[in-house]
C-alpha cells in the first residue's frame, strides 16, 4: 500500500517526464542560465545539476536514477556520475516534513531545522567528496563528451516522438516496479527482525531503522526515548536511507559500470554528520 498509494502516483510521473527531458535534450534549456552557480558551489555541469535538482525535489531514489540515465545517454562523464552519487540521492522535503517531523515526532516546529540539518549535512558531504572528484577533471571530461552530446541531441530530435514516449513510459514502469519489489522484500525481512530480536529492545529498533527507513522511523518514534537521543537517531537514519534504499539505488544503476562504493561511503559519512548536527541543535538551540 505504501508503494501503491505513495510512490506510484508521486514518483512515476517524474520518472517518465525526466526520461523525456533527457532523451529530447530539453532539460538544458531549463538549467543553462545558472551554469556558473553549479560549477562554483557543486563542481557540476548543467546536466549533472539536473540530477541534483530532481533528487532534491523528489527524494529517494530519483537522484540515482537520473544520474544513471544521464550517464547512459552520455550527458555526463563517469567521474561526474560517481561524484553525484555521493550527494544527489537523498530524502525529499515532503517526506521530511510530513513523515519525520509531523507523523513520527509530532513536532511542527522541527520542520525548518530538519531541512537545514539534512541539506547542510548533505552539502558538507558534497564538499568532502569534491576534493577526491577533482573539479578540473570533471570539466575536462565534460568537454570530451561535448561532441557526443551534440550527436545525442541530433539522434533525439530525429527519433519519433511516439517512440521516445513509449521508451520513457516503459523505463518509468520498470523502475517503479523494482522499487515496489524491494519495499515488499525488506518489509518482510523487517517483520522477521521484529520477531527474532524483540527481546533485545533498543537493538531491535535500531536494526529496523537500518533495514527499512520508513517503518524503522515509526518503530523508533514509538520508543518514547528522549528527544536528545531520538532526534539525531531519526535524522541520521533518514540521511542514510537504510539498506532498502541502498538496494533500490543499486537497482537504479543496473546497466551501467558506475561504482557503488562512493555512494555507500558517502551515506555513512552523511549519517554521522547529520546525527552530530541534530544532536548539537537539540543541545544548544
Amino acid at each position: 500500500m505504501l508503494w501503491f498509494e505513495t510512490l506510484l502516483p508521486s514518483l512515476l510521473p517524474f520518472m517518465i517526464i525526466s526520461n523525456l527531458l533527457i532523451k529530447t535534450d530539453l532539460l538544458k534549456n531549463w538549467i543553462r542560465i545558472p551554469a556558473g552557480l553549479w560549477h562554483r558551489f557543486f563542481a557540476l555541469s548543467c546536466d549533472g545539476a539536473y540530477a541534483l535538482i530532481l533528487g532534491l525535489v523528489c527524494g529517494y531514489p530519483m537522484g540515482a536514477k537520473v544520474t544513471a540515465d544521464l550517464y547512459l545517454e552520455k550527458r555526463i562523464s563517469k567521474k561526474e556520475a560517481e561524484y553525484l552519487l555521493t550527494f544527489a540521492n537523498h530524502p525529499g522535503p515532503s517526506f521530511l516534513s510530513s513523515y519525520v517531523c509531523l507523523q513520527a515526532l509530532g513536532q511542527k516546529t522541527l520542520i525548518l531545522p530538519t531541512y537545514g540539518i539534512i541539506y547542510l549535512a548533505n552539502y558538507l558531504c558534497c564538499l568532502l567528496f569534491r576534493r577526491r572528484a577533482d573539479r578540473q577533471a570533471i570539466a575536462a571530461d565534460s568537454d570530451d563528451h561535448a561532441e557526443n552530446k551534440r550527436n545525442e541531441k541530433e539522434i533525439s530530435i530525429q527519433s519519433p516522438v511516439g517512440e521516445i514516449l513509449d521508451t520513457s513510459i516503459m523505463n518509468g514502469f520498470e523502475s517503479i516496479t523494482k522499487l515496489g519489489g524491494y519495499i515488499i522484500l525488506f518489509s518482510v525481512f523487517q517483520g522477521v527482525i521484529k520477531k527474532v530480536f524483540a527481546p533485545l529492545g533498543p537493538v531491535m529498533y535500531l536494526m529496523c531503522g537500518i533495514t527499512e527507513m520508513t517503518t524503522g522511523i515509526t518503530a523508533l518514534a514509538g520508543t518514547g526515548w528522549n528527544l536528545t537521543i531520538l532526534y539525531p537517531m531519526l535524522l541520521g537514519i533518514t540521511a542514510f536511507g537504510g539498506i532498502c534504499i541502498a538496494a533500490q539505488t543499486k537497482s537504479m544503476l543496473a546497466g551501467t559500470d558506475l561504482s557503488f562504493g562512493p555512494y555507500i561511503w558517502a551515506k555513512l559519512v552523511n549519517f554521522l554528520l547529520t546525527g552530530l548536527l541534530a544532536f548539537l541543535f537539540i543541545e544548544i538551540v
